[in-house]
């Protein structure tokens, strides 16, 4: 993508994110230790890969927002993600009127563990 110029503060990487995480580790292990401040994430239906939320959870990210059309499998990665991240806020949005589908808009703040 464009903004990745490196004088630009945002960096995008598109694709699937499981597939290009596993990509990362191997060409070089700890990307996700940089100083990224914010990761957001739109997985499919089934929701993240564990690796994923390993790496959200690992990394130096301060916030986390995450934008989902399952909401089981957003119930399941929250599950994952609150051993390092609170939720702040949450939004439904209903995109498709008379269905049963929305699309939640989730903002996750890392935990403060200096305390």
């Amino acid at each position: 993508a464009s903004n990745n110029e490196k004088t630009s503060p945002v960096h995008v990487f598109q694709g699937d994110a499981s597939e290009w995480a596993k990509k990362s580790l191997k060409k070089k292990p700890g990307w996700y230790d940089k100083d990224y401040s914010i990761l957001l994430v739109d997985p499919p239906r089934m929701g993240l890969d564990d690796i994923v939320c390993q790496m959200a959870i690992q990394g130096n990210f301060q916030h986390l927002i995450y934008i989902s059309c399952g909401r089981h499998a957003l119930k399941r990665d929250l599950e994952q993600l609150k051993v390092a991240f609170d939720v702040v806020d949450c939004r439904l949005l209903d995109l498709f009127p008379r269905t049963d589908a929305v699309e939640s808009l989730v903002h996750l703040k890392r935990r403060d563990t200096t305390s």
